[in-house]
């Protein structure tokens, strides 16, 4: 057997001109559709977007381990203090995470939605319990 052998060529298929480039097919040609974008923005979630925005610049541009021990230094602030001033802090900490939620509730899953949800709704009673005195 002869070592130099060509492969062979589709019949069906013909070559290439000389400079006519990749057959390769352009982007963009694609019969399927495409990825959807975003849903529409209603104008409260556009607002509340532009009004965050400044802020989570400023959020990330901090170091990340700060954001975490000021947060649990006011949740564990709020657990702690007496009855006018845990509330208070308790109920900023709920702010905080509640106003998170809402940024990123286009892109959570179902089950990211229910759990986070509920450590909102979960801390929120702990602030209505803390302030109407039912939790020492």
């Amino acid at each position: 057997m002869p070592q130099n052998r060509q492969p062979r060529r589709n019949p069906n298929r013909r070559p290439a001109a000389p400079g006519a480039g990749s057959r390769a097919p352009r982007s963009g040609g694609s019969r399927r559709p495409g990825p959807a974008g975003p849903p529409p923005k209603s104008s409260a979630r556009a607002r509340i977007e532009a009004v965050s925005y400044p802020i989570l610049v400023k959020l990330t541009a901090a170091p990340k381990w700060l954001l975490g021990i000021v947060t649990a230094g006011i949740l564990l602030g709020g657990l702690l203090s007496p009855s006018p001033v845990g509330p208070a802090l308790l109920g900023l900490v709920v702010l905080f995470l509640a106003w998170l939620l809402v940024l990123a509730w286009p892109r959570l899953s179902v089950g990211q939605r229910l759990s986070r949800g509920f450590i909102v709704v979960a801390l929120g009673t702990l602030v209505i319990a803390r302030s109407g005195g039912w939790l020492a």
